[in-house]
């Protein structure tokens, strides 16, 4: 079974709190050497309260000389240094447990959602995907750094050290053992309504990032319609609404500590109590009279430690609050249904790449071109109805052939391209490369209306597609799509920083840089979605000549265009009209 497989398994089958417990097992060695410290820490704890009890015990009672105590001195020393240590060890394994665990999760998060590709993922706002990328896997750092190992030591260290008061006085043992559990009961109770909060204030940061981006995006359609106002409204009514569920987590998380707070403290007061008696002669009964200065101090440095890890682990019962509504969201994701093709095989699509040869002189890669086959493929949509997107389509495009298709909107031009691209699985036929590998295993590149182009430099948008590549490659990819001249007489070269969405750069430009990107992918098949739309003449042309120099017989190009001089410039010409195709002529 494949890692997606099996990802995809868990996320359908378990709850968020058991998924989440179900992706420790990557940091075992870690959570072995935060609980090992901590229990390390809880041995100190005794010996530092047995020490600091014989030195009063010896300085008051016993009167025995300073040089005597020296001894008792450096231990009690080497113990506060050696709790530092357990400390900071605990710590550090914490953090690394979580840093692993989230790093996987977010790198199996990014394979699901790579898998889906964005036809599967139209359901979701974008913001809402990228949340769950950051926000909500960064939320569960504090469950695995903190309240994982903290759950372990909060059952074992509180028995530890009521079993060594039992041995130093039995009703302080009793004492103890009757109020430790009111801790966790009262935790219960009140981490319900806290868990429910949680999950509630999840949600509403996925929905506050997706309404940001909307209108982030859209800010210059706001500007135009003048309602930049209103949406500011929108964002600040939004953000309110986070921060009211924000306060209401946090009201019950104070809520919880006070509870226990008061446990506690009731607690050690009646052990403090019963301690004081005995030991000014008021109790009679038990072991109360025997009750020395050693025991009963020791006893009362003790009660308040039996309590610590209760302590500890209520405030980290919020990162468990949290880690629960996070993995919601994280799994609702990961719940999407992967395409068959890639459920099916129990290594990544790349295992079908064949190896890539480079052009010597420029470094170039030069790929070997698939032929495309549509077999009896049709694909519905139901929105309000049951649409056909494509009825029986059967194609067949070559090795290296360059096919441009139109058609009206809604044809089906698009779907078309989702199905090359394995973004979408037909409900009927079947679409292969090579006659026998499923869409999108050879390696396909894409290019749309309006590529995207990060916030980084010219260099940094290009080594997106091939990481290592050398910079004599990245100029002769420029200059393929006819952009060294722009980018050479750019204030910093190739090093210029762009903005979002290529700003910076016009319309054609960013197609270019586009194709150069796709050009460095080596990959074999190039599919194209009116990439000269919205485009002046001249920059239309600039991007079709650059079309021209990539159809070299190396990659097998399908594009999509309504432009009558982007139909002209490919070899096959198909029309796609209802989800049929009734033109196939060649130029």
């Amino acid at each position: 079974m494949s890692d997606l497989e099996q990802q995809h398994s868990e996320s359908n089958d378990v709850s968020p709190a058991r998924w989440l417990n179900a992706q420790a097992k990557g940091a075992r060695g870690a959570f072995a050497i935060s609980i090992g410290m901590g229990l390390v820490d809880a041995v100190l704890i005794v010996a530092q309260a047995l020490l600091i009890a014989w030195i009063a015990n010896a300085a008051l009672i016993t009167k025995q000389p300073l040089e005597d105590m020296l001894p008792a001195f450096a231990g009690l020393g080497a113990v506060f240094v050696l709790r530092a240590v357990c400390t900071w060890a605990r710590a550090a394994a914490g953090a690394w447990s979580a840093k692993t665990i989230t790093a996987a999760v977010r790198r199996r998060l990014y394979r699901h959602i790579a898998a889906l590709g964005p036809a599967r993922l139209q359901g979701y706002h974008s913001g809402q995907v990228a949340s769950a990328l950051v926000e909500q896997v960064e939320a569960l750092e504090g469950y695995y750094a903190n309240y994982l190992p903290q759950m372990v030591l909060a059952t074992i260290i509180p028995l530890g050290l009521i079993a060594v008061v039992f041995v130093l006085d039995v009703i302080a043992g009793l004492l103890l053992l009757l109020a430790a559990p009111l801790v966790p009961l009262f935790m219960a109770l009140i981490g319900m309504k806290a868990e429910r909060r949680s999950q509630e204030q999840q949600q509403s940061i996925s929905r506050i990032s997706a309404h940001f981006l909307d209108r982030l995006r859209g800010l210059g359609t706001l500007r135009i319609f003048r309602a930049t106002e209103r949406a500011a409204a929108d964002v600040e009514q939004a953000a309110e609404e986070y921060r009211a569920r924000s306060m209401g987590v946090l009201k019950v998380a104070f809520l919880s500590s006070a509870a226990l707070e008061l446990i506690s403290a009731v607690s050690i007061a009646l052990v403090a109590i019963y301690i004081g008696f005995s030991l000014l002669g008021f109790l009679d009964f038990g072991p109360g009279p025997e009750l020395g200065l050693l025991s009963g101090l020791a006893i009362l440095i003790l009660a308040p430690e039996v309590f610590q890890p209760l302590r500890r682990f209520a405030v980290h019962y919020h990162d468990r609050a949290t880690a629960i509504g996070a993995a919601e969201q994280i799994t609702q994701l990961l719940a999407e249904p992967l395409p068959a093709n890639v459920l099916a095989e129990d290594a990544p699509r790349s295992q079908y790449l064949k190896p890539l040869e480079h052009d010597p002189d420029s470094g170039l890669p030069q790929p070997q071109p698939v032929a495309l086959s549509f077999d009896r493929v049709s694909v519905r949509f139901h929105r309000g109805g049951t649409s056909a997107g494509l009825q029986d389509l059967d194609l067949k495009i070559s090795a290296g052939e360059k096919v441009v298709i139109s058609g009206p909107s809604g044809a089906g031009k698009s779907t078309l391209l989702h199905l090359a691209a394995g973004f979408l699985e037909p409900d009927q036929g079947a679409v292969r490369i090579d006659g026998q590998l499923p869409p999108g295993a050879a390696g396909v590149a894409w290019v749309g209306q309006r590529p995207w182009l990060f916030h980084g430099s010219v260099r940094e948008n290009l080594t997106l597609a091939a990481p290592q590549a050398q910079e004599r490659t990245l100029w002769a990819a420029l200059e393929y799509a006819d952009l060294a001249e722009v980018v050479r007489s750019m204030p910093e070269g190739m090093a210029t920083p762009l903005g979002e969405e290529g700003h910076g750069l016009s319309g054609g430009q960013a197609s270019r840089l586009a194709l150069a990107r796709a050009l460095l992918a080596g990959a074999p098949l190039l599919l194209l979605d009116e990439p000269t739309a919205g485009l002046d003449p001249d920059s239309a042309q600039r991007v079709l000549k650059a079309l021209e120099r990539l159809a070299d017989g190396k990659r097998s190009i399908v594009m999509v265009a309504h432009d009558a001089a982007a139909q002209r410039s490919g070899e096959r010409q198909l029309v796609i009209e209802q989800g049929r195709l009734v033109e196939d002529r060649r130029a």
